[in-house]
C-alpha cells in the first residue's frame, strides 16, 4: 500500500491540474479552417459550443464570414451564443458578481478581415476594464446608453432607406437616435427564460448586405440591437420576483 501513495499523490495532482486548467477559446481562423475542409455546419457548432467560445461579432462581420462560406445556422448559432454571453454577463453585473479577470470567460473580440480572435490578439481592452452603464465585458463599440426617444425604425425600414439612397450618415444617425422595433423581447418578459432569443439573427445581419446595406450602417444596426438587448435585460433582471406586472 506504501508503495501505491506516491502514485495515487501524482494521479490527484495531474487530476486536479486538469481541472483547473483554464479553457482556450476556439480561434475564429479555426473555425474557418473546419469551414474551408468542408466540415458540416452542425459540426462547427458542435466544436464552438464544446470550447465555451462566444464572439463579439460586428454587424459587417457576419455577411464577411457568410462570403467566407459559414452557412446560415452557424451564423445564427454565433450570434445567439453572443446574446446569451450578454445576458449573463448583464445578469452578473445587476446582481452584483462577476466573472473575474478571466479574459476567456466573456465575448472574444474578432478582427474578420484578418482572422484573428482574442483580447492580445486583437489588441482589444480588457474585459474588466470598468465603463459606466455597461456590463462588463461588452465590447466597446456597443453604446453605453441610448436616447430617450418615441422614434420607432424597423429591418424593413433601413431597407427602404438604403434603397432610396439615404446618405450612410444620416440612417446611421436616424439609427442612433430611435429604438429598433420587433429585434426585443422577441421571446416574451413574462417568464424566467435560460435562454434569451437574439430577436436580429447572424444569417439576417448577411442578408442586409445582399440588398444594399453598408459595412457601416450594419455595425450601427448590431450595435443599437445590443445596447436595447442589455437595457432590456438590465431590467429584466431588476424586476426579478417582483411579478408579471413589474415590466409595464
Amino acid at each position: 500500500m506504501l508503495r501505491l501513495v506516491p502514485l495515487i499523490l501524482l494521479l490527484s495532482l495531474n487530476a486536479c491540474a486538469a481541472l483547473f486548467t483554464p479553457r482556450q477559446p476556439l480561434p475564429i481562423a479555426e473555425v474557418m479552417a473546419m469551414r474551408k475542409a468542408n466540415t458540416p455546419g452542425d459540426e462547427i457548432i458542435r466544436r464552438i459550443r464544446q470550447s465555451g467560445t462566444a464572439y463579439a461579432l460586428r454587424g459587417s462581420d457576419f455577411y464577411k464570414l457568410k462570403a467566407a462560406g459559414l452557412q446560415d445556422p452557424v451564423l445564427d448559432y454565433l450570434q445567439q451564443s453572443f446574446v446569451d454571453d450578454l445576458d449573463l454577463l448583464t445578469r452578473y453585473w445587476v446582481l452584483g458578481e462577476n466573472l473575474g479577470g478571466c479574459s476567456f470567460c466573456y465575448p472574444q473580440p474578432v478582427n474578420v478581415d484578418t482572422m484573428q480572435s482574442g483580447y492580445a490578439a486583437t489588441g482589444a481592452p480588457p474585459p474588466t476594464r470598468y465603463v459606466l452603464n455597461k456590463p462588463p465585458g461588452t465590447p466597446v463599440w456597443v453604446p453605453a446608453s441610448l436616447p430617450a426617444s418615441t422614434r420607432r425604425m424597423n429591418v424593413e425600414q433601413i431597407i427602404q432607406l438604403t434603397k432610396s439612397g439615404t446618405p450612410d450618415a444620416q440612417l446611421i444617425d436616424q439609427l442612433q437616435h430611435s429604438r429598433l422595433d420587433n429585434v426585443i423581447g422577441v421571446g416574451g418578459f413574462g417568464t424566467i427564460r435560460t435562454r434569451p432569443a437574439a430577436g436580429l439573427s447572424g444569417s439576417a445581419l448577411a442578408n442586409l448586405h445582399d440588398v444594399g446595406v453598408s459595412d457601416a450602417v450594419l455595425d450601427a444596426v448590431q450595435a443599437q440591437f445590443l445596447a436595447q438587448f442589455i437595457e432590456a435585460e438590465r431590467l429584466r433582471y431588476q424586476n426579478w420576483g417582483k411579478g408579471p406586472g413589474s415590466m409595464r
